[in-house]
């Protein structure tokens, strides 16, 4: 079974209860069962993948030499600030899902929170006009300085402006300065997720514009009862599901985005 589908609490426990069922006496059907309803969830984001439109030659090249840097190499020697694995980027479905909404939108102005390598940064930035503009926050030097060489393979890259340090600090400064963007993604770390995102609402989300959270679900935290979890992604989905001024709607795309716009933005006069 592929680790492509390590955001899905049921294939991990899929995997434990087939690794058991292998170790003791269980019917070979049963096992042939197990493996099979594996299969079938590996087959449906296979689909959902091949079906949909592939990545230019420059998202290409990005997406495969974030899958073979050296990482954990990297973190042995101290030059990256965690241990990093290579599924955080966002990939090519995820990609489009973001691509047709800063499209549709007709957004100009857009702001991420969480660079990594600058898959999203740069999708989006290859759907926005010439005069589009991408700012995006990453604390780690490594990380920002290797996404500028992946920008700069492509000439949509010049749209992307890098923004070195604590993604809080960046966004408060951005609303200190009256930024506003049509469209914002927040995909950097999880316990400031809730802090990211009221600045985002009250003070640099443009008329018209949509936020997108990614990692909405947290890998099954979110909904999962039945062991108890600090989890802040959760509790960042009930502030926003209980907010009375906004719309939202949570996509069980890979972990999960949240999409939310303002109801004044939505509802018809």
């Amino acid at each position: 079974m592929s680790d492509s589908h390590h955001h899905d609490p049921a294939m991990r426990k899929l995997r434990e209860v087939l690794t058991l069922a292998k170790s003791i006496d269980v019917p070979v059907t049963v096992i042939s069962g197990l493996e099979r309803v594996g299969e079938l969830m590996k087959k449906r984001d296979d689909y959902c993948d091949q079906k949909t439109t592939g990545p230019s030659e420059a998202m290409a090249a990005l997406i495969k030499d974030t899958l073979e840097h050296p990482w954990k190499q990297l973190y042995n020697e101290e030059k990256t600030k965690w241990d990093i694995n290579p599924v955080m980027m966002s990939g090519n479905l995820e990609g489009y899902v973001l691509k047709f909404l800063v499209n549709a939108s007709k957004a100009k102005k857009v702001l991420e929170v969480g660079l990594f390598t600058g898959c999203s940064a740069l999708g989006m930035a290859e759907v926005m006009p010439n005069d589009g503009k991408v700012v995006t926050c990453e604390f780690d030097p490594y990380l920002a300085k290797l996404a500028r060489t992946y920008m700069d393979r492509s000439h949509h890259g010049k749209k992307v402006e890098i923004l070195i340090g604590s993604a809080l600090d960046t966004i408060k400064d951005l609303a200190k300065s009256g930024e506003q963007f049509d469209f914002i993604f927040i995909d950097a770390d999880r316990p400031g997720k809730s802090e990211y995102f009221h600045i985002a609402l009250n003070n640099l989300l443009a008329p018209g514009g949509t936020i997108a959270l990614d990692n909405a679900l947290s890998s099954g935290r979110s909904y999962m009862t039945d062991t108890p979890h600090d989890d802040r992604i959760k509790d960042v989905n009930e502030i926003i599901a209980t907010r009375e001024d906004i719309y939202h709607v949570l996509l069980p795309v890979r972990d999960g985005i949240m999409l939310v716009r303002r109801r004044c933005d939505m509802n018809y006069r």
